[in-house]
């Protein structure tokens, strides 16, 4: 494995994505090993869901995130690029969204991301968001 860090780049051309959490490009350098997970939700050890209130399934989400890195044995720094899928999406919920990663995802350059609005996810009944990861080490 390489020990030449990732690249978080946020051109002078583009607005500053920091606020949102994310930046606009990372570059990961040859030799690292890349690490694909599946999307995350706010699923219990039975694979069921933990309430449907948006704000506690986002909670559920991101610890379940985070578990699958360290499983790996990777963490949240080691994040290059996240995927959000979010049910019925409101700016409301994306603000709910950003304060609870902001308290949990402490990080020092956030990942690439995009915000996905759609009708409904395949997980289960009422399951409002899930987070699909790409990490390199």
């Amino acid at each position: 494995m390489t020990t030449v860090k990732n690249s978080f780049i946020n051109p002078k051309g583009l607005f500053n994505p920091t606020y949102n959490g994310f930046s606009h490009i990372v570059k990961v350098p040859e030799g690292k090993e890349i690490y694909y997970f599946s999307g995350q939700w706010a699923s219990n050890l039975e694979g069921k869901l933990v309430s449907e209130n948006f704000e506690e399934q986002v909670k559920q989400t991101v610890s379940n995130v985070k578990t699958a890195l360290e499983t790996a044995g990777l963490s949240l720094d080691d994040v290059v690029k996240q995927t959000v899928y979010i049910v019925d999406f409101t700016t409301e919920k994306k603000q709910t969204l950003i304060d609870i990663a902001s308290k949990e995802w402490r990080v020092k350059n956030f990942p690439a991301s995009t915000i996905v609005p759609l009708p409904l996810l395949a997980t289960a009944p009422n399951c409002k968001i899930e987070i699909e990861i790409i990490a390199a080490k």
